[in-house]
């Protein structure tokens, strides 16, 4: 809610008095063609938030535009963002769609009225969007207590482009079981609609992992699952106009992909063809209710949307003749002279901080607000202080924006060290003259003539930052499926083939079956699944011999590797934890300043990570901490805060570059930084002349030069520290252990930080908790753009013009084609197509001296095309690469192309990777697996997951050692973190753990999981789940669960969870086999030290009418379960075990 004093219908008069008398013409809701000019960014901002109108809002580029949608929504606007579409002239198999999904579901949203505040950039104002009318027809609507049958429901979910499956998983799916349809909605939130019969009972939102509901719902719209919408008349018209093309491959691929409903969203290339369903963005506002239209400086918008008019219709002729489109693309695109007949005919209003000219519409009235910024007080509390006073004096209102209630009373308790009374208020009103406010906007102003000011988060507490905690993908045990390999716990390596039903005696069981070497076949009980891992490792490893002892060997072998890795770990981590080093003061202005000044907004992870290496510095511990992150993800921002905080403590600083061009680039970031605070930073590599380096060496050794960035060189004898206090290793440099040593040995009080672009796994680093410092950034910075990423067919005239198109935004593009003799005749060609392009070559077969100088040629600008095999992969930055074509992408590994492509689009700019396959030629089922995994990720950072099971080895034997991951890849990756883990806590608290001693099921009782139940590509993942209840409470919330996503739980898989509660209760005991038949029930021991055990004994007094136990060797429980059913046998051992304590 917006304090009363900032809303704009009790401003309106006195705004009047700021500056011309139009001013108050901002609350008039019939008024247009209005020019505000020079407002300060925080006032402008509230201006916006505070039109009563339904507002479309254009910034000139999508960056622009998510900035605003962000600022607005800090004042409680809700907010929608409209993207464009990136590129409707190529003829694409498949893309990242996130975009899109983004895009129809603000449509919806327009075409319900629901979205009273839109955002957009100026692009989407020259393109076609799917006709209102459709969009609503399109959108599929459920309300509780709504009369439709579930097979109606899906009928209509097909035809807006949902697909059925077995069970949800991603966005755009959906699935029916009986009374049940689940959908994953295009945003990504899935539902479950409960029917009575026809009746819609309840909608809940549920958990795609899980598939457990949550909160109930009143109604849900469904947007479309695409933004190419057709009905009947203009599926016939579209098609007819294809048909003429019959040799035109891609008018005739995109025929194929036209339906009534929502199409293929690969179908954009067909889209002057749809003409009767499309429309532009003004047509798509309801008229009903006039729509505002907001420019963000419309000079820029104007600017650009003539860039934009130009490119296009370059990008038409070079197409046109590659023969990639057709005549009628030209009709694509709006022309600006278009878009301006259209602002004739609506409202519209102009924010301009210099510049009346704009092109776009002439003002009527120009009004000219007195504003003012306001200034950064957190740099400089005392600041603060003083205006505050000023302010009061003069009797302006003061509202600080705190960001959150326990900043605003700490706020308060700070003033009022300073006689200055503040009042907490929870929205803004209040009596007092200064109030502090939990509210979350981020920019201030200040209104001189209404006597107002807001101080925004922005100035109060810093640079904003991100409230949202980071969604990282759990790491859980994963599920083998159908023809994954796996681990067996005692046999080793096999092959999972599913599972199959056998009748043991009269009743039937469910085995998982694996094949071992020479065609073996082991039948696993599914009460044994926890003996059982999806193997994370080498993609094809080696079977093992079933019954041969080689996997007990090689499990022994990595047992001691682990064990002494471990013993080396904990000591090294203890003597650590002895020495003290330098105690480093705590945080400065000027290191508040030097933070803020870095361009980005940092994540959680940015942030956790600065503050555990502070907390090093400041406790005076030598740190030695790995900082481990995916790249851009901003390891470098870290490492040089680590620096700037030694600096000003006296201390030099050094961080080795793994390159000399890594080395340059750091060193032209850094001193822009240090410009302002007089800090002095040196650049050590072979490029410099001697007697640079002389002079540097010089004033490394007497203290006048504070920082340092540096390849290998600085490891030279010559080079000595006037007083080193960090050393910053890149671990991609690969220096040897013994030069960090070498380092250490000659500044043993030096602290040292190692950044590692090769994530590792989550589950490792918790392994290693208390005997190894490691900080992990998994969060995608804010700032960078999803990559637009498209799988398509090759043609030297989609070359061209992704080559051309960069070159006009004055971008460069990488081409990447693994083949070393290739390389010069393809870039010869390119040469030919791209007129004017400088096109270089480069491969790692180069003489190092050669390559990096190719390198450094490209980053400098001196060439716009680089042609390369892999050596772009990893450890250099090219801010300027902004597009990316791969050529025959089938051929590499997923890891590969995923590092590929963060090689692109570094600086905020919107980049494209094409990843290309043979036009004609076909791709493995592998390669398209592949490449769809890469088309679902785009969101930068993606890389987390585990698809790239083989990044997260190579990360752990980065950490380890080589040694160590030969042994991930013989027993995979979950059994050698268990046996990983279980070393570290043996040496660290000196207790052995028992080998596992597993518990034999004999149930004669039907347990298993009846196909029509569960489909096999979930069976698995169910089974798993079972094998890990242990606990009643756990077995009641599974049977709850399953009841609400398969339906009601019969009776085999009630007994097949509670033989797998019973195993796991009694497996605390010693248990080897429980037996329960029509003859009885009884439990065998291992050991007599079953009597040693004063719960169980005092358990089997308790109940001595109905348990006996036996002094048999070994021993016995036997039950007293005359005339019981099987399954009230097993709910009497059930409570038995529950109820020892």
């Amino acid at each position: 809610m917006t304090p009363s004093i900032f809303q704009l219908q009790n401003m309106g008069e006195k705004l009047a008095s700021l500056q011309g008398i139009n001013a108050k013409k901002l609350a008039d809701d019939k008024l247009s063609a209005v020019c505000v000019l020079r407002v300060c960014e925080g006032a402008k901002i509230h201006i916006m938030s505070q039109l009563s109108a339904k507002k479309l809002i254009v910034a000139s580029d999508a960056l622009g535009a998510k900035s605003l949608v962000r600022k607005i929504a800090s004042w409680g606007v809700k907010v929608d963002y409209l993207p464009y579409c990136d590129d409707m002239l190529i003829a694409r198999k498949r893309f990242s769609e996130q975009g899109m999904r983004e895009r129809i579901c603000t449509l919806r949203d327009i075409a319900f009225g629901q979205a009273d505040t839109v955002v957009t950039s100026a692009d989407s104002l020259l393109q076609l969007f799917p006709k209102r009318e459709l969009v609503k027809k399109y959108t599929v609507c459920v309300k509780k207590e709504d009369v439709i049958s579930p097979q109606s429901l899906a009928d209509k979910l097909a035809l807006a482009g949902y697909k059925r499956q077995a069970m949800v998983a991603d966005a755009g799916d959906f699935s029916v079981r009986g009374d049940i349809v689940d959908v994953c909605d295009v945003s990504g939130v899935a539902y479950r609609i409960n029917f009575f019969d026809e009746l819609v009972e309840n909608i809940k939102v549920i958990d795609v992992e899980t598939m457990l509901a949550s909160n109930e719902v009143e109604n849900v719209s469904f947007a479309p699952t695409s933004d190419i919408l057709l009905d009947e008349t203009g599926y016939d018209y579209a098609r007819e106009r294809l048909s003429l093309y019959p040799e035109n491959k891609n008018a005739q691929q995109a025929k194929e992909l036209l339906s009534v409903g929502a199409c293929d969203s690969s179908a954009v290339w067909a889209l002057p063809f749809l003409k009767n369903c499309t429309s532009n963005i003004f047509d798509f506002f309801d008229d009903d209710r006039p729509t505002l239209v907001i420019f963000d400086e419309p000079r820029v918008v104007s600017d650009k949307l003539q860039i934009l008019e130009k490119e296009f219709s370059g990008r038409i002729k070079t197409l046109c003749e590659g023969g990639e489109i057709l005549d009628e693309h030209k009709d694509v695109c709006i022309s600006l002279h278009e878009v301006k007949r259209q602002l004739i005919f609506v409202r519209k209003m102009g924010f301009a901080s210099l510049s009346l000219d704009n092109r776009l519409f002439e003002p009527k009235y120009v009004i000219e607000p007195k504003t003012r910024p306001v200034t950064k007080y957190y740099l400089d509390p005392n600041v603060m202080v003083q205006d505050l006073k000023n302010f009061a004096l003069n009797g302006t209102k003061v509202v600080m924006a705190c960001g959150g209630r326990e900043q605003a009373k700490n706020i308060i308790e700070s003033l009022r060290e300073y006689d200055i009374l503040a009042t907490y208020s929870e929205d803004g009103n209040g009596e007092g003259s200064i109030l502090a406010t939990p509210l979350q906007v981020e920019t201030g102003f200040i209104y001189p003539a209404v006597k107002a000011c807001l101080i925004g988060t922005g100035e109060c507490i810093g640079k904003h930052r991100s409230t949202e905690i980071s969604v990282k993908t759990a790491e859980q045990a994963l599920s083998p499926k159908p023809g994954d390999y796996v681990v067996h716990k005692i046999h080793g390596v096999g092959v999972c083939e599913g599972t199959t039903i056998l009748k043991t005696g009269e009743f039937e069981k469910e085995y998982i079956v694996l094949k071992y070497r020479d065609g073996d076949t082991l039948y696993v009980a599914t009460d044994q699944m926890n003996n059982l891992q999806k193997f994370v490792g080498e993609e094809h490893p080696k079977l093992n011999k079933l019954g041969g002892k080689e996997f007990e060997r090689e499990k022994e072998k990595v047992r001691k590797s682990v064990r002494k890795l471990a013993i080396n770990l904990v000591e090294l981590y203890a003597k650590r934890e002895k020495q003290r080093g330098f105690k480093y003061s705590p945080d400065t202005v000027w290191q508040k300043e030097f933070e803020d000044n870095f361009e980005y907004e940092e994540t959680a992870d940015q942030l956790k990570a600065i503050a555990d290496i502070k907390n090093d510095m400041e406790n005076g511990r030598i740190m030695d901490r790995l900082l481990v992150g995916d790249v851009g993800f901003g390891k470098t921002e870290v490492a040089f805060r680590a620096m700037f905080k030694t600096v000003l403590d006296s201390k030099q600083a050094v961080l080795l570059a793994p390159t000399t061009i890594l080395a340059r680039q750091h060193y032209e970031n850094l001193i822009k930084r240090l410009e302002p605070f007089g800090i002095k930073c040196g650049l050590l590599t072979r490029l410099q002349s001697s007697k640079e380096n002389e002079q540097l060496l010089k004033e490394l050794k007497d203290g006048t030069t504070h920082m340092v960035i540096a390849t290998h060189k600085v490891l030279a004898k010559d080079v000595e520290f006037h007083d080193l206090g960090l050393l910053v290793l890149d671990e991609e440099q690969r220096f040897g252990v013994e030069h960090k040593e070498k380092l250490k040995e000659k500044y043993p009080l030096v602290n040292v930080l190692t950044l590692s672009a090769t994530p590792i796994p989550r589950t490792l680093n918790m392994s290693l908790t208390g005997v190894r410092d490691i900080s992990m950034l998994e969060t995608a910075p804010r700032g960078r753009l999803p990559i637009q990423t498209y799988v398509v067919g090759y043609s030297d005239a989609l070359c061209q013009d992704a080559i051309t198109r960069e070159l006009a935004r004055g971008g460069q593009t990488l081409v990447l084609l693994n083949d070393i003799e290739a390389l010069e005749p393809f870039a010869s060609r390119l040469r030919t197509l791209c007129e004017g392009a400088r096109v270089i070559t480069a491969h790692g077969q180069m003489a190092p001296g050669q390559l990096e100088q190719r390198i450094s040629a490209f980053y400098d600008k001196e060439f716009d095309v680089l042609v390369s095999t892999t050596i772009i992969e990893n450890g250099i930055d090219l801010p300027d690469a902004n597009t990316l074509i791969v050529i025959d992408s089938g051929r590499f590994g997923l890891s590969q192309l995923y590092q590929l492509r963060g090689r692109v689009g570094r600086r905020g700019v919107l980049a494209h990777a094409y990843f290309t396959v043979p036009e004609n030629g076909t791709i493995t089922e592998n390669a398209q697996k592949r490449l769809d995994s890469l088309l679902e990720n785009t969101e930068i950072g993606s890389g987390f997951r585990v698809a790239l099971a083989d990044l997260s080895i190579r990360g752990a034997g980065n950490i380890l050692g080589a040694e160590q991951s030969g042994h991930i890849e013989k027993v995979g990756y979950e059994m050698y973190l268990e046996l990983l883990d279980e070393a570290v806590q043996e040496i660290k608290t000196g207790v052995v753990k028992k080998p596992e001693r597993d518990v034999e099921m004999k149930v004669d009782a039907a347990a298993f999981i009846s196909e029509s139940y569960i489909s096999g590509r979930d069976k698995l993942r169910v089974y798993k789940q079972i094998s890990k209840v242990a606990s009643k409470s756990a077995r009641d919330s599974l049977i709850k669960e399953l009841g609400e996503v398969y339906g009601e739980v019969d009776l085999p898989l009630e007994n097949l969870i509670n033989i797998a509660l019973l195993k796991n209760l009694a497996s605390n005991y010693d248990v080897s086999r429980i037996v329960i038949n029509r003859n009885g029930a009884g439990v065998n021991f291992y050991d007599s030290d079953v009597f040693k055990n004063e719960s169980l004994m005092n358990a089997v007094s308790e109940n001595s009418g109905s348990v006996v136990l036996t002094t048999t060797i070994p021993p016995s429980m036997i039950f007293e379960v005359n005339k019981l059913t099987a399954e009230q046998k097993l709910a009497k051992l059930i409570d038995f075990f529950d109820g020892i304590e």
